[in-house]
């Protein structure tokens, strides 16, 4: 007992055995030395942390999950879900097209919460993004209450940094699918039935619109790199890495959405303008934005931790990773990208289309979620409490 009493010491007390030379005279000046200052940023870390570990512990959502799980048998048990043939599609998803010949996709208009599709057969599935909802959650939650004949999949796009709608969205749809590893833990405290992660997709352009215009990515590039970034005041760091590289980079700036306004065309040749594409992550999730460059063919330079995520084992050996070091002189990191672009030739920039058609567009995405949902309710029906699903798995195969 004295052992663990001595080794785990509170961080207040260790720190000034870590400081260096500097920082312990500034700490003794009671300046607070960088480190002093970084050791107590860590114990408030801590503090919320346990805070939000201790919420968890809450016997409210021991009962949320027992009864959604019976509830969710009750459902797969009154309806049919072995062969799904029917599938409404969030107006996020319009480009996705079905890739089995027995599987058919209804695409729903934006508003679909106030004029409900008529007739939904039993044993359809609604696979719908936060996005699709969030905008109406009461709306979308009587909707999914009153068509107890139909699966509802929600695919939460922005799990990483928005835990309120995330929480709200798994506990009203019968599967939940979160887009980044990271919060998969907590978030199963709000839904029995959590699959995946299935990460986000580009879902701008059709696979026929992007191989119509192969021709247009194949034209002469700027060396870049490209990076517009909308202003997020609640994310000061990132903030500070969009400024710092926009001061070498003059297409890395603050933007808007005004994206959203045009066409799909326009949108395509500005991605595919570039060579290189600087990607500033909100939080911890892959953005779309990395999808978007390696689809037009470009090379992605992404932040170093995702070298230490599972979302990276399939993004292949084209992107590159920048540090904090990287951000106030990036140059050297953007000289590597357009050499790694050059090098690559035309035969590389058309291999990265093609796998991006083949791996990150919206039509590989949704046809693996309705696998995922399919084994998942097999699974259940039987019982079957072996694991027999991996997203790294699929990605390679």
């Amino acid at each position: 007992m004295a052992f663990f009493k001595n080794r785990y010491k509170p961080i207040s007390e260790w720190k000034k055995r870590l400081l260096t030379d500097v920082d312990k005279e500034h700490a003794h000046r009671g300046s607070g030395g960088l480190m002093n200052e970084i050791y107590q940023l860590i114990e408030k870390l801590a503090a919320t942390s346990g805070q939000f570990a201790s919420l968890l512990q809450d016997p409210l959502l021991d009962s949320l999950l027992f009864n959604k799980k019976n509830d969710l048998i009750k459902k797969l048990t009154a309806t049919d879900f072995s062969k799904i043939s029917t599938v409404y599609l969030g107006a996020h998803l319009v480009h996705a097209r079905s890739m089995s010949e027995n599987v058919h996709f209804v695409h729903l208009a934006s508003d679909f919460l106030h004029k409900p599709p008529a007739s939904i057969p039993k044993g359809a599935v609604f696979i719908l993004l936060n996005n699709d909802i969030g905008k109406d959650l009461p709306a979308y939650i009587d909707f999914y209450n009153k068509n107890p004949q139909a699966l509802f999949v929600i695919w939460d796009w922005d799990s990483q940094h928005w835990l309120q709608m995330s929480a709200l969205c798994a506990i009203h749809c019968d599967v939940y699918i979160s887009a980044s590893s990271e919060t998969v833990f907590a978030l199963s405290h709000f839904n029995p039935c959590v699959i995946g992660p299935v990460f986000a997709c580009v879902h701008q352009w059709s696979r026929t619109f992007v191989l119509n215009n192969l021709e247009l990515l194949l034209s002469e590039r700027a060396d870049g790199p490209f990076g517009m970034h909308v202003h997020y005041e609640k994310y000061a760091r990132r903030n500070r890495a969009i400024a710092s590289v926009m001061q070498h980079f003059p297409a890395v700036a603050f933007a808007n959405n005004d994206f959203k306004g045009r066409s799909d065309l326009e949108n395509l040749k500005e991605w595919g303008a570039y060579k290189t594409h600087w990607i500033m992550p909100v939080l911890g999730g892959v953005p779309i934005r990395v999808y978007n460059a390696l689809l037009t063919g470009g090379i992605p330079i992404l932040p170093a931790f995702y070298q230490n995520m599972p979302e990276v084992a399939y993004l292949g050996t084209s992107p590159l990773y920048y540090d904090l070091n990287g951000l106030v002189e990036p140059h050297e990191i953007a000289k590597s990208a357009i050499n790694v672009f050059n090098e690559s030739g035309e035969n590389g920039l058309i291999q990265r289309v093609l796998d991006g058609l083949a791996r990150h567009h919206a039509d590989t995405r949704c046809n693996d979620i309705l696998l995922r949902v399919q084994r998942a309710v097999d699974g259940i029906l039987r019982n079957d409490y072996a694991f027999h699903d991996s997203y790294l798995s699929t990605y390679h195969a």
